[in-house]
């Protein structure tokens, strides 16, 4: 049980500051229930049967073979984690060579660690990003950038964006299994984490978020009026927004199709960007009855997933 203290009354700043800031943050808005979903991981597998979605099967369903590993030195990835999720060394190197031993050429070590000294408690957020980007990404210099703290009890994308943004030789690939309902947070802090975003293109780096856990959400605005919640920063125009799947049989290395929980939708916040209109009108004018009732979303917003 917690207490949270917020304003009755709108906030006022003096006009020689207006021009200066971007919001202000933590006065009006309660915090968010929303916490990060975790998966477990699978048993070791053999190739044609698996009890798990292990490096093994991934690699042979995407077609990686043993060559198609990082070779130079200059290649780098990221994974960026919030909420304390941390990771630890020896459990790299442990999973390495359970799931991996010989099979190709990897790293058994993030060569890069920025923010708080994960030497806590391990968790399973951080430890399958790292885990999974390591044996995809094999042999490929990983960093892991963790940022503590809250903004208004939920991930300080922000605080993250702008430390990035005063760093100098990122890596050129950074990827984040965090995101929140756009309806708990302000069109302002959305608005100015886009600025990040776009600021973030314009030096060559790609940013890719997972879509969400939740389908398209739910929200109720009115007595029994129901419109889906759309997450963020998965919704974002400047990121890419990567959806889960599912193979056919779970089973067998065979196709795959949308995981039902995986995160989609339309954004309420940001309009459809012109390099979505093509596929997404496509879209809109075949589904047919597919689509739900118009007044759960809004078709002229930025649509995710970019990829599934």
């Amino acid at each position: 049980e917690r207490t949270v203290i917020r304003s009755e009354v709108k906030y006022h700043v003096p006009k020689h500051l207006k021009d200066h800031l971007d919001f202000v943050g933590g006065v009006h808005r309660f915090p968010s229930e929303l916490r990060p979903k975790i998966g477990k991981r699978g048993n070791h597998s053999v190739a044609g049967f698996h009890l798990g979605t292990t490096p093994t099967v991934l690699r042979e369903r995407y077609n990686l073979s043993s060559t198609d590993v990082g070779s130079h030195p200059k290649n780098k990835q990221m994974t960026a984690q919030f909420l304390e999720q941390y990771f630890h060394q020896t459990d790299v190197a442990e999973f390495m060579r359970i799931f991996v031993g010989s099979e190709f050429p990897h790293k058994t070590q993030v060569d890069k660690i920025v923010g708080p000294d994960p030497s806590g408690r391990a968790r399973v957020e951080a430890s399958l990003d790292v885990d999974y980007m390591m044996t995809t990404g094999a042999n490929i210099s990983t960093w892991f950038w963790s940022t503590p703290g809250r903004h208004e009890s939920q991930e300080p994308f922000l605080e993250w964006l702008l430390a990035m943004a005063n760093t100098t030789d990122l890596p050129p690939v950074c990827s984040v299994s965090y995101s929140d309902y756009e309806a708990t947070l302000s069109k302002a802090y959305m608005q100015r984490v886009n600025q990040e975003f776009a600021k973030a293109g314009t030096r060559g780096i790609s940013v890719l978020f997972a879509s969400g856990d939740n389908g398209a959400g739910c929200k109720e605005t009115t007595h029994d009026h129901y419109i889906y919640n759309p997450m963020f920063p998965s919704s974002s125009p400047f990121v890419t927004t990567i959806g889960g799947t599912v193979f056919d049989n779970p089973f067998e290395i065979v196709g795959e199709n949308t995981d039902f929980i995986s995160g989609g939708g339309f954004s309420t916040v940001f309009g459809r960007p012109s390099y979505q209109d093509d596929a997404v009108s496509k879209f809109l004018s075949t589904a047919g009855k597919a689509l739900p009732d118009a007044h759960y979303y809004n078709p002229n917003g930025r649509g995710f997933p970019d990829l599934a």
